[in-house]
């Protein structure tokens, strides 16, 4: 058993054994611990005891000798043991003083005992404490044993993991995957009613500030942390039990990696197909989805994420961060309804959304999500965040558009300043300056400004594009619109209230009303463009 599991001089002297007992010196050296006790008595004692050794004696064999009294305490002190008892009532009738100046200026612990303690009660009391810790360490050792075999042969969760190792520890705590991006955490009793009015994040910050932290490394690889919280008075963990906590936790975060590798790469290669290659047999396509659980007729839009940990924080801090980020994220896609199918990326993720069954529709929880975003944001100031997401589309080639559509929304909030959250609705015309192919998006946006208006084939169409134009040659004025025209003032504003309709904007709107008369440039000049005005 290693000396850290031993019992301290300071916990024995505890015991109802000592309570009649006096500490004459060494106060502060009380914690060394105490491996044995040592009842030699004799003229060579110091070839009979061993560091870490308390020695009872009455001083029986020295009682008479001066010379070796004197030496009495610097031999003891010298051999590394953890103090002396001295029963002085027999032989010395009491401790001679300078023994206990030998004793104090040595900070060696030196304890008198009553006349009425027996030496047989001293060396009971303490071998049964060491009994009760040896017993603690091999039931710790079992139960690691235990758990080890369960995360091989059943798959322990996370969660099972902490629970065991608060079991076997004592204490609260806290385990932080940083493979798969998870925590755990299992509270001791007091924990729970200290920590109870905590939400989720701050509760696995607090303990991560109070408890002692270990990497769980194995051949330079990183897995993880393991947070193990105690009471001022509790011992840590034994050396060897710990070590085999910190070498099975990763046996479990290599199962589920594996696990969720293999799935994330299937449908991130399923994903890349839908959106990239050309789709014969949407049925075809579907019975493949559904190992997903994924309906592509329903609308979905795509959420990019882009983060880096800001390089002033510590490693431990970094990884608890990014943990409790995506712990947080998926709370969240959760409470929104949100069907989420989260896809690895160098440097952030792809997560592809959809609306689960019973819950609200996928655009009023898309509205929530840039809130959802700030919150994000704020509690995790160490963590650069930018989002993008797109809106939604039903089918399969409305994937692509999801995958496009998120693309241009990061890139504008990674070029505001790497910390921003952009629906694509909000890009306006930024889109036309952020994307790879600006004619294809002229195009776009002056179909999705427009709607019908962009190539009116209707003849009230056609009215209403006139009316429009109009509308900003005149600066809205509505009778001069009507002279234009020549039609009736009340037509105008009919038409107007139709316009608005049609195309969803709201001409008192600024921002409206610069995409709207945007649009109609960019169509006059690509039909000019169409016919080599241009």
């Amino acid at each position: 058993m290693e000396h850290a599991n031993y019992p301290t001089l300071e916990e024995l002297l505890r015991q109802d054994i000592f309570s009649n007992s006096q500490v004459l010196s060494g106060e502060a050296a009380l914690d060394i611990p105490v491996a044995g006790v040592n009842l030699t008595d004799t003229p060579d004692y110091y070839d009979w005891v061993s560091p870490h050794e308390l020695l009872v004696t009455n001083c029986y064999a020295i009682c008479g000798d001066a010379p070796a009294l004197s030496a009495f305490i610097g031999h003891l002190a010298e051999k590394g043991l953890a103090g002396v008892c001295i029963k002085p009532s027999r032989f010395l009738g009491t401790i001679p003083e300078y023994m206990i100046s030998a004793a104090r200026e040595q900070e060696f612990p030196l304890i008198a005992l009553p006349p009425t303690i027996r030496f047989a009660d001293i060396t009971k009391a303490v071998s049964d404490e060491l009994l009760r810790r040896q017993t603690a360490l091999l039931h710790n050792s079992i139960a690691v044993n235990q758990m080890l075999l369960q995360t091989i042969t059943e798959g322990a969760s996370l969660e099972d993991l902490a629970r065991r190792i608060r079991e076997i520890a004592g204490g609260s705590v806290l385990l932080v995957d940083s493979i798969n991006q998870r925590q755990a955490c299992s509270l001791s009793k007091a924990d729970s009613a200290r920590l109870a009015a905590l939400e989720h994040d701050a509760l696995c910050q607090t303990l991560l500030e109070e408890a002692d932290v270990y990497e769980m490394q194995i051949d330079g690889h990183l897995f993880g942390t393991v947070c193990l919280c105690r009471a001022k008075d509790q011992p840590p963990l034994q050396t060897d039990i710990l070590s085999q906590i910190l070498q099975t936790i990763p046996l479990e975060i290599s199962r589920e990696h594996s696990i969720r590798k293999t799935e994330s790469r299937s449908f991130t290669e399923f994903f890349q197909h839908l959106i990239s290659d050309h789709i014969l047999d949407d049925s075809w396509e579907q019975s493949r989805a559904n190992a997903f659980h994924l309906d592509l007729s329903a609308s979905h839009a795509l959420l990019e994420l882009h983060f880096q940990s800001n390089n002033s924080i510590s490693e431990y801090t970094a990884t608890f961060q990014r943990t409790a980020f995506f712990h947080t994220l998926r709370q969240s896609l959760e409470q929104l309804g949100i069907d989420a199918h989260i896809m690895d990326q160098p440097d952030g993720c792809l997560i592809l959304m959809g609306s689960k069954e019973d819950s609200i529709p996928l655009d009023h929880a898309l509205a929530r999500l840039s809130s959802t975003f700030e919150t994000f944001r704020t509690g995790y100031p160490d963590l650069s965040l930018a989002g993008g997401c797109s809106r939604s589309h039903a089918g399969i080639p409305g994937l692509s558009l999801c995958r496009w559509e998120a693309q241009l929304a990061l890139k504008a909030a990674c070029s505001k300043n790497g910390n921003s959250f952009f629906h694509f609705d909000q890009l306006g015309i930024l889109r036309l300056l952020y994307s790879s192919n600006p004619s294809r998006e002229i195009g776009r946006f002056i179909r999705e400004t427009l709607k019908e208006l962009a190539s009116p084939k209707l003849s009230h169409e056609k009215e209403l594009l006139e009316t429009l134009e109009s509308y900003f040659r005149n600066l809205g004025n509505q009778r001069r619109i009507a002279q234009e025209l020549y039609i009736h003032y009340n037509t105008v504003a009919y038409r107007l209230n139709s316009i608005q309709e049609l195309t969803r904007m709201n001409l008192d709107n600024p921002e409206h009303r610069m995409q709207l008369e945007l649009a109609l440039y960019l169509r006059r000049i690509h039909i000019m463009d169409k016919l080599g005005h241009v």
